[in-house]
C-alpha cells in the first residue's frame, strides 16, 4: 500500500473516531486531516495540455481537493476541514515560491483559499451533509446530488476561481488553460476520493466474506480473463513497453467495471471504495503515461470522455454498494424481526434459537411455562390485558430468567447465569405470586412449568429440549403439579405417543366428518315392563365415522378430541342434517317414525351461529319437532347455564322435547331441573349399573324418580345391561329403560322395517 494510502486510512480513522464519540485528542486528529490533504496534494499525475497555443504542465488529479469536499461532508466538526486547507494553502504557497509565481498570485492566495473553504462548505450543504451521526449514510438520493454538485459544480467552482486568480500574473489564454486544468483536475480529485471515502468513513463494519461463492468465480474469472487479454495486446519487443501496458490497460477499463461489480458483490464496502479508488488511480496514471501530451480540442474531448466514464464508473459502483447495503440492512432488519412477536414485541422461537447459537457458554437446562386459562382473560378483559399480561410475565422474571414467547400464555426459560443452577421451584413461585393489575382488578396466574435437559444448540437439540419440556409442562397442567415437572423418558415416551394418537383420531375424524362419511344408529329406548315385542316408539341416534368398507369410529374414540379442538358444533350439526336428509330420502318407505334422541354437545350449546342453524334446520325438517328429543348433558348445562336456558326455550316453543342426560353426576341436579323445563331425565348408567347390587345406588336412583316426577318429568335408565337391572327399575317406577337388555345400536336402516320386522330386530338383538 502506497503511503498516500496509509494517509487516507489515517484520516479515516480521525474522522471515524469522532463519529463513534471514541475519546481522542481533537487537536491531533485535525493535524492528522491536514497531514493528509498535505501527502495527498505532493502526488501529481503529471501530464501536459497544449490548448490556445499554451504549452503547459499539470498535474491530471488534484486528490486532496476530494479530501477537502470529503471532510466538509462528513465531519460536522470544521476544524478537520480548516486544518486540511491550512495545509494544502501551505502546500500551494510552497510550489508556488518554488517555481517563482508572481506576486499577486501570492498576495490573493490567502482570500482565494478563504473564498474556496465558503465554497466546500456551501456546496456540502447543498448535497445535504454534514449530517447527524444517526444519519451518516450514503443513501441513492446522494448519489444524483454528488454527480450535479459534486462532480460538475464543486470544480467548476474551483476553475473559475483559479482562472481569475491566475489573470493577475498570466496572459487571457495562459489562465483559461490554467482553469481548464485546474477544472479537471479538481474534478478527477473528486471522483476518486470524496465518494468512496465518504462511504468508507460512514458506513458500518461488516464482516468480510470469504471468496468462495458465485460472484467470487465471476470475479477471478474476469480478472484471469483481463490478465490474458492484456499479455495478448502487450509487445513485449516493442520499445516504451512500460507506456504501451498501461494503455492496453485502459483499454481494458469496461472488463474492470465487470471486476468491480464482482468486488461490490463480494466484498464488504470499505474494501470495495478503497478497490474503486486504486482503480480510478491506476486509469489515470494510465491515461498520463500513454497520452501525456493532450493538444487542442482532442485533448479535451479525450479528458472529457475519459472524466464521463470514471464518473459512469464510480457512481454505477456506488449505487451497487448503496443497493448491496440497503438489501443487507433490510435482510437484518427482517432477522430481527423474525426473532420477535410482531404484537407483543417479545422475542420467540428464532429469538431463542439466535441467542443459544452465538451463547459461549450455553445453559444447560431449558425451561417451559405454560399459563392455564387465558381464554378467559381475554373473553373477560379484552386481547390488549392478554398482550399486557405476556409483556408483564416477562418483565417480572427479567432478572433471574430470559423468557421467550412460543405462544399465547406460553413460554421457554433459559437461565441467566450460566455459572449456577436454576432454582426453578422458585420461578414459578414467582409466576404464582405475580399480581397483574388490568381494570382496577388483580389478577393472580395459574402456572405449569415444564423443565428439560439442554444438550447442546444445535438447532436440532433445543427443538428436542423444547419439546422434551413442553410435554412435562403439558403433564403438568393435565395433573395439576404445583412443582415444576421434569422431562424422563418414559414420560416423552407416554405422552407424546398419546398426543400423536390424539391428533391422529381428530384428524381421521374431521377428514370423515366433512366427506360425509357418517354412518348413523338407532339405539332403541323401550318402556319398563312392556313386552319386547312391541314396536318401538323411542330411540337415541348415535354416530359413527368411517367407510363402509372399513372400521368404525366409535364415538368414545372421537368425540373427545373433536370436543377438545372446538369442532363438536362441525360433528353435531353433520349428524342433524346428514340425519334429516336421510329422513327426506325415505319419506315414501317410513310408515310411523318412533321420537328420535339427539345428542348436543356443549360447545353447541354456547355458539349462536349453531342455535340459528339448527333452528332453521328445524323448521325445514321433514318430521314433526314432537319426534324430536335434544339431549344435553347435566355438567354441559351447570357450565353454560345462559345459554342453554336460551337453546332449551327456542327448542321448546318449537315442540322439541329436552332430555337431561347423565343425572345425578353434578352436584346442582334438583335445582336445575327446578329452573329448566326438561321432559326427560337420563339417569346416569354408573349409578344404575349397580342398583341391584349397592343399597346407595338403589336409593338414590330412587331419589331421582322421585323428584324429576315431582317436575313433571319421565325417566330414561341407562345402561340396563340384564333382566335383573331391568327388574329394579321396574320396582322403582322409572319409565323408560336403555341399554343392551333392550337392544344393541343398529345401523339406522332398521326404521325402513315394518312395525313387525323393527319389533323382530329388536327382540333379536335383545336375546344375543
Amino acid at each position: 500500500m502506497t503511503p498516500t494510502l496509509h494517509s487516507f486510512q489515517a484520516a479515516l480513522r480521525g474522522a471515524s473516531l469522532e463519529r463513534m464519540n471514541v475519546p481522542n485528542n481533537r487537536v491531533s486528529r485535525a493535524l492528522l486531516a491536514g497531514f493528509a490533504a498535505l501527502a495527498l496534494q505532493q502526488w501529481p499525475v503529471s501530464y501536459q495540455l497544449d490548448l490556445f497555443g499554451v504549452h503547459a504542465a499539470a498535474s491530471l488529479v488534484h486528490l486532496h481537493t476530494g479530501l477537502l469536499l470529503a471532510l466538509a461532508m462528513a465531519c460536522p466538526d470544521r476544524i478537520y476541514l480548516r486544518s486540511a486547507f491550512v495545509f494544502s494553502g501551505a502546500g500551494w504557497l510552497w510550489r508556488a515560491w518554488t517555481f517563482d509565481y508572481g506576486p499577486a498570485s501570492l498576495l490573493a492566495a490567502p482570500f482565494f483559499l478563504f473564498v474556496m473553504y465558503g465554497w466546500t462548505v456551501w456546496c456540502a450543504g447543498l448535497m445535504g451533509w454534514p449530517r447527524p451521526v444517526s444519519q451518516q449514510s450514503v443513501g441513492r438520493g446522494d448519489v444524483a446530488r454528488f454527480a450535479l454538485f459534486g462532480l460538475l459544480l464543486y470544480p467548476l467552482g474551483w476553475a473559475c476561481a483559479g482562472y481569475l486568480v491566475s489573470q493577475a500574473d498570466l496572459d487571457t489564454y495562459a489562465a483559461l488553460n490554467d482553469g481548464v486544468q485546474t477544472l479537471f483536475a479538481k474534478h478527477f480529485g473528486v471522483s476518486v476520493v470524496t465518494l468512496p471515502l465518504l462511504v468508507l468513513m460512514t458506513e458500518r463494519a461488516q464482516d468480510l466474506r470469504r471468496f468462495r461463492d458465485f460472484y467470487g468465480v465471476v470475479s477471478a474469472v474476469l480478472l484471469v480473463g483481463l490478465c490474458i487479454n492484456l499479455l495478448a495486446t502487450f509487445d513485449l519487443d516493442r520499445a516504451g513497453a512500460s507506456k504501451d501496458l498501461l494503455a492496453a490497460i485502459l483499454d481494458q477499463r469496461f472488463a474492470l467495471v465487470a471486476i468491480l461489480t464482482g468486488c461490490v458483490l463480494q466484498f464488504r464496502s470499505r474494501v470495495v471504495m478503497a478497490i474503486l479508488m486504486s482503480t480510478q488511480l491506476l486509469l489515470l496514471f494510465s491515461l498520463a503515461q500513454s497520452t501525456p501530451r493532450m493538444g487542442e480540442a482532442i485533448g479535451v474531448l479525450g479528458l472529457v470522455k475519459v472524466a464521463f466514464e470514471l464518473c459512469v464508473l464510480q457512481l454505477l459502483m456506488v449505487v451497487l454498494v448503496v443497493m448491496k447495503r440497503d438489501r443487507d440492512r433490510l435482510l437484518d432488519h427482517l432477522r430481527e424481526e423474525s426473532q420477535h412477536e410482531a404484537i407483543t414485541g417479545l422475542r420467540n422461537l428464532n429469538g431463542l434459537c439466535a441467542e443459544l447459537g452465538s451463547a459461549t457458554s450455553p445453559p444447560t437446562e431449558i425451561a417451559y411455562l405454560t399459563l392455564a386459562n387465558l381464554d378467559r382473560l381475554a373473553g373477560g378483559f379484552g386481547l390488549r390485558a392478554q398482550e399486557s399480561l405476556m409483556q408483564g410475565v416477562t418483565q417480572h422474571l427479567s432478572d433471574c430468567v430470559d423468557s421467550y414467547h412460543m405462544g399465547t400464555g406460553q413460554f421457554a426459560l433459559l437461565a441467566r447465569n450460566c455459572t449456577a443452577p436454576v432454582q426453578w421451584d422458585v420461578v414459578l413461585q414467582r409466576v404464582e405470586r405475580y399480581d397483574f393489575h388490568c381494570a382496577g382488578e388483580n389478577l393472580r396466574l395459574t402456572p405449569y412449568l415444564g423443565v428439560a435437559a439442554l444438550k447442546g444448540t444445535l438447532p436440532e437439540q433445543i427443538d428436542a429440549a423444547l419439546d422434551a419440556a413442553s410435554t412435562a409442562a403439558q403433564d403438568a397442567t393435565l395433573r395439576g403439579e404445583t412443582h415444576p415437572v421434569f422431562a424422563r423418558p418414559a414420560l416423552l415416551v407416554d405422552t407424546s405417543s398419546a398426543n400423536r394418537d390424539a391428533m391422529a383420531v381428530a384428524s381421521l375424524a374431521l377428514a370423515h366428518l366433512r366427506a360425509r362419511e357418517i354412518h348413523l344408529f338407532f339405539h332403541p329406548i323401550r318402556r319398563i315392563g312392556e313386552a319386547q315385542d312391541q314396536p318401538i316408539c323411542y330411540g337415541e341416534i348415535l354416530c359413527r365415522l368411517g367407510r363402509a368398507d372399513g372400521k368404525l369410529l366409535m364415538p368414545g374414540t372421537f368425540i373427545h378430541e373433536l370436543e377438545a379442538r372446538g369442532r363438536s358444533v362441525e360433528l353435531d350439526l353433520a349428524v342433524i342434517d346428514y340425519l334429516f336428509g336421510w329422513l327426506r330420502a325415505h319419506s315414501s318407505d317410513l310408515e310411523e317414525l318412533p321420537r328420535l334422541g339427539i345428542n348436543l354437545t356443549g360447545r353447541s350449546i354456547i355458539s349462536d351461529s349453531f342455535r340459528e342453524t339448527l333452528l332453521g334446520l328445524i323448521d325445514a325438517a321433514p318430521l314433526a319437532p314432537a319426534s324430536l328429543s335434544f339431549e344435553v348433558t347435566e355438567t354441559e348445562v351447570i357450565e353454560r347455564f345462559s345459554d342453554a336456558r336460551r337453546l332449551i326455550g327456542d327448542l321448546r316453543d318449537r315442540g322439541c322435547h329436552i332430555a337431561l342426560d347423565d343425572f345425578g353426576v353434578g352436584t346442582q341436579s334438583f335445582e336445575r331441573l327446578r329452573e329448566l323445563p326438561f321432559d326427560i331425565v337420563k339417569i346416569d348408567g354408573s349409578f344404575v349399573r349397580g342398583v341391584a347390587t349397592r343399597s346407595r345406588d338403589y336409593e338414590l336412583v330412587r331419589a331421582s324418580v322421585a323428584v324429576a316426577r315431582a317436575y313433571g318429568a319421565q325417566t330414561v335408565a341407562e345402561y340396563v345391561e340384564n333382566g335383573e337391572i331391568a327388574k329394579c327399575m321396574q320396582e322403582l317406577a322409572v319409565d323408560w329403560g336403555q341399554g343392551d337388555y333392550f337392544g344393541t345400536p343398529m345401523p339406522i336402516d332398521v326404521l325402513l322395517k315394518t312395525k313387525g320386522e323393527f319389533a323382530s330386530a329388536s327382540s333379536a338383538a335383545h336375546r344375543t
